[in-house]
């Protein structure tokens, strides 16, 4: 790995162990390394793959158990709107969307073979946001390395549009060959606006904008607005 240009190489390998020390903090009793990969260096992996999420992301055990959370995902459920953190677990605001947030994590973490649970991603109201949370939850990693019995978890992904969804142009692009301005339709799209609002936002009629959301359709075989938006957040998001 390459040094930091403003960090000499000895203060870089201090620090990094340093943070797997703090990290392993949380895990009593963890074993010095042989070589060997480490519950210690297992949680540091991990925690470092959800700070990379761009969007609020943990690993939730069965019955909405929180065991590992990205800031964002920390930041989303103090809010208290639309999905918190009880005593019990994760709950939504409705019974309705707690019940299906509770069934499809048991899918995804009873049955992971089967991939992402069929009504995954859905969306869950808000009082004071502006737009509903977008939630998605997969199949994610097993914590037995790390925790005392066997423990399997669902990784749950948790979308906030007013904080503005990150779209990865370049993805669409290489994806499913869109061009340029199709790309940038669509991360509008994605991102809650509506037909007019993204034609406005990019200075072009509401007619050429409709023209390339046909080109659209046909590129990512999709047929209607939210089927697009949906098929994007399986792939790109």
């Amino acid at each position: 790995m390459a040094n930091s240009p403003n960090l000499p190489a000895s203060d870089e390998f201090r620090d990094r162990k340093e943070d797997e020390g703090r990290f392993a903090a949380k895990v009593p009793g963890t074993p010095v390394s042989d070589g060997a990969a480490t519950p210690r260096d297992v949680l540091v992996a991990l925690t470092y793959g959800l700070d990379l999420a761009r969007h609020g992301a943990m690993l939730v055990a069965d019955g909405g158990r929180p065991q590992l959370s990205n800031q964002m995902a920390i930041d989303i459920l103090k809010k208290n709107d639309g999905i918190f953190l009880a005593q019990t677990g994760l709950i939504a605001e409705r019974a309705a969307d707690t019940r299906l947030l509770h069934r499809l994590l048991k899918a995804a973490i009873f049955s992971p073979e089967s991939g992402e649970p069929q009504e995954s991603p859905f969306t869950v109201e808000r009082k004071s946001a502006r737009s509903a949370l977008i939630v998605r939850v997969i199949p994610g990693p097993g914590l037995e390395c790390w925790q005392d019995a066997e423990q399997r978890t669902a990784l749950l992904k948790l979308y906030d549009q007013d904080l503005g969804l990150v779209v990865d142009e370049r993805a669409l692009t290489s994806l499913y060959g869109l061009t340029r301005s199709e790309a940038t339709l669509t991360r509008k799209l994605i991102q809650g606006k509506s037909i007019e609002e993204a034609a406005a936002e990019l200075f072009v009629s509401a007619h050429t904008a409709r023209t390339h959301l046909k080109r659209i359709f046909m590129k990512t075989d999709t047929h209607r607005q939210p089927e697009l938006v949906v098929r994007m957040l399986l792939t790109v998001l």
